[in-house]
């Protein structure tokens, strides 16, 4: 959950972002947003879809 909670921080509270957040656009539509969190929540929690490959390296980045 700590990715979730960092794209959370990043979106509502500002500041600079992290290069983690381009791991972070889990549902790869360009932007990393609260959209995001809610993703890696149901993943998480409710057998929700896999992340996706941001980085083309093979495995779900989140």
């Amino acid at each position: 959950m700590s990715d979730a909670e960092s794209i959370i921080n990043y979106v509502f509270i500002g500041g600079d972002p992290s290069s983690q957040l381009v791991a972070g656009d889990v549902d790869c539509d360009g932007n990393c947003n609260v959209s995001d969190a809610a993703w890696i929540a149901k993943y998480v929690f409710a057998g929700g879809n896999d992340p996706c490959d941001t980085n083309d390296g093979g495995i779900p980045d989140c």
